[in-house]
């Protein structure tokens, strides 16, 4: 389960207290009812590290299907005809168009979704570590 420190703003997996700050500082379980209170002072510094999660899988999800469907293209499309040229062209395309493309989708979806955390952060800078 993830914990956060109150004073630092890092997240945790696990543990009682925090390992980065000096001192005993406990760390809060956001799924209690008790620590619900403290989300909207920890939205802007936790928020930023889950779009970037979501937004860093839609790249792996692309760089990974990418492979498999231009090996496919190109395989089904030598069956067909026998210009190796062509269809190694046609492959090598797909596996740039959809890497790049997954690359771009989720550059523009963490922009989209920091917006909301920005306009509501007007003095305090978000933790992008």
């Amino acid at each position: 389960m993830v914990k956060f420190c109150l004073q630092c703003k890092n997240a945790f997996w696990g543990g009682d207290v925090c390992p980065k700050c000096e001192g005993d500082i406990p760390l809060l379980d956001a799924a209690r009812p008790e620590n619900q209170k403290y989300l909207p002072e920890l939205n802007i510094d936790v928020r930023p590290k889950y779009f970037a999660r979501s937004a860093m899988l839609l790249t792996c999800f692309g760089f990974i299907m990418a492979l498999p469907l231009g090996m496919f293209i190109f395989i089904r499309g030598m069956s067909f005809s026998d210009n190796l040229i062509l269809w190694a062209g046609v492959g090598i395309g797909t596996v740039i168009a959809v890497s790049w493309g997954c690359w771009a989708a989720s550059h523009k979806l963490f922009d989209k979704q920091m917006e909301a955390v920005e306009s509501k952060a007007l003095d305090k800078e978000p933790q992008l570590d």
